[in-house]
């Protein structure tokens, strides 16, 4: 990328070839400043984008646009050339796009994977829309034609917190109703949304937590979230006994299954908690699959060295009629996702947490799917001219 230092990213365009017939391909440039932050141009804190390609920029565009490989003679005329080799480990394949500078403004693809309203606080993807209320999820529909025909399936994302308090004396609990969420910004391209926002407890007693900052990251077919926490003493320096739970709520899954790296085959939803349900609150598994006639979700959690000590396990729980409060509709149909125990050896200093959460379609193999997420697509950046 360094010829391409300081030109317009107007000028920049992304091409991909078939034969020699070559066409623009959906692409965006992220800018970042000195310190690694995103430059978000939008909401009450945007930052201020320089519009021109700087060191700590990341170019990004979906790798199945790319094509076949072609000589100079065949790409339209610029003033750099990069060719940029992607190839996939898994099938053995290798796709090519050229990263070109053009004198005037750079042809653009029309077509956008994401679109974001920030009135709703919504994005769109491929097949999901997933939306926020209060800084935490409150909204996935399967995306279809139009607003009209969109149901959410989710009642809530549920964070529910206990811990002991002045060893032990006191006991509470914190759900997502005592979570204060600042918004920061946005920025939408073609190829993902990034949504920024910090948040921070209501514990009580005049405490509030550390403040925590999130990067949300929405792409065609997937989320990102990594949420980053810096402690100045350790969690159990006032608090034991801690358990955080972290479950997203539906509202009626019946007719689904339920997949995870140590269940064979799946598990039926209906709206019954059953023995071998009850058993998935035991696996440590990290990931977990609800698999439906449209669509096959993913969700993944995964925790930085600093956590290491932390027992993570999933949770389950599918019940019609049982309300866990706070909530918008009584009963988990099913509830899924992940608790957090045994705190005790975290010290302080930066710890995150990472979720990645996917919308497959309904004939994907799920574990081959997260076999090929170890095997990473390996790139090339050769300059041409």
């Amino acid at each position: 990328m360094a010829p391409f230092r300081g030109y317009p990213i107007e000028r920049l365009g992304l091409l991909a070839c078939a034969g020699k017939e070559c066409r623009p391909i959906p692409f965006q440039v992220d800018q970042r400043g000195a310190d690694g932050r995103w430059l978000l141009d939008h909401g009450p804190q945007a930052g201020a984008p320089s519009g021109v390609l700087g060191d700590n920029d990341v170019l990004l565009f979906m790798a199945g646009d790319a094509g076949d490989a072609v000589g100079a003679q065949d790409l339209p005329d610029g003033a750099h050339t990069t060719q940029v080799a992607v190839w996939d480990p898994v099938t053995g394949i290798t796709r090519w796009a050229y990263l070109m500078a053009f004198g005037d403004r750079a042809p653009r693809s029309p077509l956008s994977y994401v679109e974001y309203d920030p009135r709703t606080d919504r994005v769109r993807g491929a097949r999901v829309i997933l939306g926020f209320e209060n800084g935490v999820p409150g909204y996935l529909a399967i995306a279809r034609e139009g607003p009209d025909t969109e149901v959410n399936l989710l009642d809530r994302f549920k964070v529910r917190a206990t811990a002991t308090f002045l060893w032990g004396l006191i006991h509470f609990a914190r759900s997502e109703e005592d979570l204060r969420t600042r918004f920061v910004a946005w920025h939408a391209g073609p190829i993902r949304v990034i949504r920024q926002q910090e948040q921070w407890v209501r514990i009580g007693w005049g405490i509030r937590s550390p403040t925590f900052g999130s990067y949300t990251y929405f792409y065609r077919d997937s989320a990102e979230l990594p949420v980053g926490l810096r402690l100045n003493f350790p969690p159990t320096y006032f608090f034991g006994d801690i358990m955080v739970r972290a479950m997203l709520d539906f509202r009626d899954l019946r007719g689904w299954s339920v997949l995870s790296p140590s269940l064979s085959p799946p598990i039926p939803i209906d709206g019954t908690m059953t023995a071998a349900k009850e058993m998935l609150n035991q696996l440590p598994d990290s990931w977990f699959a609800l698999l439906g006639p449209q669509i096959t979700l993913v969700q993944t959690l995964d925790v930085s060295p600093s956590l290491a000590s932390v027992r993570r396990r999933l949770l389950y729980n599918e019940d019609l009629s049982k309300a866990e409060p706070p909530e918008g509709s009584a009963g988990q149909v099913p509830g899924i996702g992940y608790q957090l125990d045994r705190w005790e050896r975290v010290g302080a200093g930066t710890h995150q947490l990472l979720s990645y959460s996917y919308a497959l379609a309904p004939d994907v193999d799920v574990r081959q799917f997260m076999a090929s997420c170890n095997a990473p697509l390996q790139v090339r950046v050769t300059l041409q001219q």
